[in-house]
């Protein structure tokens, strides 16, 4: 546990951890309704192309929390394969660079499927600003 830890607190994962601190301080704030998600699909281009389909508050908590996990696994083995010096330092970089471009491709991979869970949920379709409210078709 205090391996995890450590590479979770030592370079090159410390910068995802920060990033993660933040992150779960938003949804925090957006739990106590103090902050607001972007419903919109077009902001999704922030994140990247071929993400529209969940808001770009989701996509981005996925990317990170996958870059992170990627991040800290590599971190993990790194420690564990001993390398010292000039050669940790490069390893080390690697990880940090190729961390987001795996977890971009992951993410990539695993948002259509969610986009397919969540449209089949009973709540989809539903917008926040018509919560609790149903549409009735008058009869002529």
């Amino acid at each position: 546990m205090s391996e995890i830890a450590d590479a979770a607190v030592g370079f090159p994962t410390v910068a995802f951890t920060a990033v993660l601190v933040v992150l779960a301080g938003f949804w925090m704030l957006t739990l106590l309704g103090r902050a607001e998600q972007d419903h919109s699909r077009a902001a999704a281009d922030a994140v990247g192309p071929g993400v529209k389909v969940i808001p770009v508050a989701a996509a981005a908590t996925l990317v990170i929390v996958l870059a992170w996990i990627v991040c800290l696994t590599g971190s993990v083995l790194l420690r564990r394969f001993e390398a010292s010096g000039l050669t940790y330092a490069l390893l080390a970089v690697l990880v940090f660079v190729a961390s987001p471009a795996l977890a971009y491709a992951a993410a990539r991979v695993l948002m259509p499927r969610w986009h397919r869970l969540r449209s089949r949920s009973p709540l989809a379709g539903r917008h926040p600003e018509r919560a609790g409210t149903t549409k009735r078709r008058l009869r002529p």
